[in-house]
Formats: C-alpha cells, structure tokens, sequence
C-alpha cells in the first residue's frame, strides 16, 4: 500500500489510570497529540482499531451450566506490566500495548485456534485490528460461555491498556473445565498472547479450583495473516496503519512467534502481560 505524508494513525496515549485511547489523527507532529475525531465523507466519527473497540461487548452464554453441578465463579485479569520502554526498535523505545480480551470456558478438545493451520476471520481480526467480537461469534456456539473484556479497569469506554492498565472479567465453571483467550500484541502486524489450544485448566487434578498467577501458560503467537514488520515501527501496525486490514498477505498458518524466523525481536511475556485467575466463590447450579 502507498501512504502519504497526512495518513491517519492510530495514537497511543497514557491515561493517569493506565489506559490507552486510539484515535484517529494526522501525521506530521512528534506522537504527541492528543486524540481526536476525524471528519470521513462528511461524517465525524471517532477511529478505533478494527472498528469494534468502542461497541458494547457483552458476555454471551451458550447454555447454562448442568443442574446439580457446583461452579466456582472465578475472577480474571489481564495487566499489562510493560514500560514506556518494552519495545526496543530502531528508532527508539516505545510502550507495548494490549487489545480487547475474548475468552471462552470449554471442555477439554475445543479451542479458539489450531496451531499449524490457518487463521479464522475472527482470529485475524483479532490479530490484526484488535476487535474481539467477530472471534467470540464464531465460538459461542461450541463453548459453554463466551464473551469479550473491553473495557479497562477505571474506564467507562471500550479500548487498549498500555503499561500499568487491565481487563477484568468473571467466568463460572465446573471441574474439567478449562479457560481460553486472546489478546493482540498491538505493536505487531498479527501477533496475539494465548495459551496453548487447549486452555488453561480451572481446577487441578484434585478438582480445586486454581489460584494465582497463571502469565505462565501464555503465548505470543503468530496468526500468519500478514507479514511481520519491526514491532513498534512497522507501518501497517494498528498504531500507525491507515485503516483496518492493511498490510500484505502472508497466508501463513498460526505458530509460536519462537517458530517464526522474521529476524525481529519480542520482548519476554512476562514483560508485558500478567494474568491472575482467582476463585472468588462456589455455587450450585
């Protein structure tokens, strides 16, 4: 794609609680505008990324949980614990930043995404543009719970986290269930945080309920939807691209980002992303 020197962007700014507004604006300052609206075919509207971050994300349910069957409401958060300084790039440091969380509660043998094969449509928007929406769709129906968190802690608005901000969302399920989700790394062309397909198991061998810090079981993966560029520099990255689905094609396959030989640098998980998963009470159902 060819770009002039007024593209749009998408503009990263820090919040006092820690969240990040995208919006639409002009090129040709220091990055330090702040966000506005933009006047497109005569419509103001205000920019977000994949067009699906300020709609109202509610939590969908594909049946209810068995009759007779405990099940522990468990709370879950996402932070993003980067710095201002996360990303090394070659012109200079900069934030790493994180979309939209769409999550599911499944049985053992569904999953969100197989790795090795191609993304879906809702998987690469995710990946892509950050919007959660389209992934939660086309699971609901094979999961016992599905929805997306898109509204950060302190905020009253769907949009990203930079360093310091977080996602919190509640799940209810039974022993054997296990949790899914996703999340872009949004200084990327493609690359999202997951754990394996399979989830993160809810309840141990002893059927308890897990506790704590789970940043362990995820992933920085690839969608294979679009070529990589430098992270945090590339142009057709959500912070910098001219709209939605921009970028070449790559028509690859989901891999660990590990399995990828781009030639760039990622920083660790752990630098980013923390994910706590706490029981926060039982129930019959």
């Amino acid at each position: 794609m060819t770009h002039d020197t007024t593209r749009r962007r998408f503009l990263i700014g820090v919040g006092a609680a820690g969240t990040v507004a995208l919006a639409g604006c002009t090129t040709g300052g220091d990055g330090g505008s702040q966000p506005t609206t933009e006047s497109m075919g005569g419509e103001t509207t205000t920019e977000s990324m994949g067009g699906e971050m300020n709609e109202s994300m509610s939590e969908t349910t594909s049946e209810s949980m068995d009759d007779g069957m405990m099940a522990t409401t468990f709370t879950v958060r996402v932070e993003n614990v980067g710095s201002a300084e996360t990303l090394q790039t070659s012109e200079g440091p900069v934030p790493a930043v994180l979309a939209p969380v769409a999550y599911a509660v499944h049985d053992e043998g569904v999953s969100l995404f197989t790795e090795d094969e191609a993304a879906s449509p809702g998987l690469e928007t995710l990946a892509e543009d950050g919007g959660p929406s389209t992934l939660v769709g086309e699971v609901e129906m094979s999961v016992d719970h599905a929805g997306a968190a898109a509204v950060p802690e302190g905020g009253d608005e769907a949009g990203p986290i930079g360093p310091g901000g977080a996602y919190t969302f509640q799940v209810e399920a039974h022993a054997g269930h296990r949790l899914s989700l996703a999340t872009m790394f949004v200084q990327s062309n493609d690359l999202f945080y997951a754990p394996e397909p399979s989830g993160i198991p809810l309840f141990d061998e002893n059927d308890e309920p897990v506790d704590g810090d789970r940043t362990s079981h995820l992933l920085l993966w690839d969608a294979g939807t679009e070529v990589n560029e430098e992270p945090g520099v590339g142009p057709n990255q959500a912070p910098r691209q001219s709209g939605p689905n921009t970028g070449d094609d790559e028509m690859g396959t989901v891999r660990r980002i590990g399995d990828v030989d781009d030639g760039y640098d990622y920083p660790e998980t752990t630098s980013v992303v923390r994910l706590t998963i706490s029981p926060s009470q039982a129930m019959d159902n």
